[in-house]
């Protein structure tokens, strides 16, 4: 579909640097898939006529169709394109994508994450008056804007975190930064999760970030060892989570959660 919306932001720069605003050339399809699935099932047989279902998947992650001219309407240079390039196609990384201003309030309020994998000229006559772009999302969904929950605790402390993913049968994993405050052993336990627990031993002034979706952790000293930790990645569950920090620390849980805002 033609997607308007005033400006959108990508890799941190908007689009509005490059004098660009977002239209519909006429071959735009009418369309927002806000998602696709296909059923996983076995065979059709002469036995069995209807096939065992086995459950569902995404058939693909999102892909998003924008249509920009200049806000002039004249022609874009080759000096411009390849500036617009450049910063398309800047990084090998996916990185942040959001629409500001947006007509369909189904792409207002979430972010993409992805890479912008195609980059068309539209040319009615030899000179290029606007661009098509294609970006593909890391997933079949948006996410919502990230959302860090903060936390000083001197000894236990109990917290609650509602998780509002839209995947409402999927455990969502945020990222969980630790900061401790003492030579110790810290302790994340989710109540809600059949008593799930973090459990890592951890240096004064010592930071480890848990991504915890993409299993891989950062350390601000460089001396986190395997064994100091439980191999046990933190997670919510759909709903409300009860949750106890045990631990003289600072705990901050960043949230992103899937929304089916849909693409193109």
């Amino acid at each position: 579909m033609a997607l308007f919306a005033h400006s959108f932001n990508f890799n941190g720069t908007s689009s509005e640097t490059f004098q660009l605003r977002l239209v519909g050339f006429e071959d735009d399809s009418p369309l927002t898939t806000l998602y696709e699935k296909s059923v996983i099932r076995g065979d059709v047989s002469i036995h069995h006529p209807i096939p065992i279902r086995k459950g569902l998947k995404y058939s693909d992650v999102l892909k998003i169709h924008i249509s920009v001219v200049k806000n002039d309407g004249s022609v874009i240079t080759d000096s411009e394109l390849r500036q617009i390039r450049r910063w398309l196609n800047g990084c090998n990384e996916p990185k942040r994508l959001y629409f500001s201003g947006c007509e369909n309030e189904i792409f207002e309020s979430v972010d993409y994450y992805g890479n912008f994998i195609s980059v068309e000229r539209f040319e009615p006559t030899c000179e290029t008056y606007g661009l098509k772009l294609v970006f593909e999302n890391i997933a079949p969904y948006a996410f919502a804007k990230e959302e860090t929950l903060s936390r000083t605790c001197t000894d236990s402390l109990d917290i609650q975190l509602e998780n509002t993913s839209d995947e409402i049968n999927e455990d969502y994993y945020p990222i969980v930064k630790i900061k401790s405050n003492a030579n110790q052993t810290i302790r994340l336990i989710n109540h809600s999760d059949n008593e799930r627990t973090l459990t890592v031993y951890m240096n004064r002034d010592q930071i480890l970030t848990f991504y915890n979706q993409d299993k891989y952790i950062e350390d601000n000293t460089g001396i986190f060892k395997m064994d100091d930790w439980n191999l046990t990645w933190f997670r919510l569950t759909p709903g409300m989570n009860d949750i106890s920090i045990l631990g003289n620390c600072i705990v901050d849980i960043s949230c992103a959660y899937p929304r089916l805002a849909g693409g193109q």
